[in-house]
């Protein structure tokens, strides 16, 4: 895994929520299309693309990469929105 110099830009909100982490996230396929994880849940793979946010890396699937323009809210997934919302 190399970083990649992508041109993704990071909502404001989002360089929040992934410096507010406690673990270095990932961009994974899903069925609801790309959606952001802790590496807990979804471990990077050898062949993401890495971006860094804050001091924390960005594993991005190298099948969604060429696809994301920008890396935003729409990315969480549902549990993450709905404890948000209740906060």
């Amino acid at each position: 895994m190399a970083a990649t110099s992508l041109s993704i830009k990071i909502a404001p909100e989002m360089e929040d929520y992934i410096r507010a982490r406690s673990t270095d996230m990932r961009i994974a396929t899903t069925c609801e299309g790309p959606l952001i994880f802790s590496v807990k849940t979804s471990p990077p793979k050898p062949t993401d693309h890495v971006i860094s946010v804050g001091g924390r890396m960005v594993y991005i699937s190298a099948v969604q990469a060429p696809y994301i323009k920008t890396i935003d809210a729409s990315m969480l997934p549902r549990c993450a929105l709905e404890k948000r919302t209740r906060n």
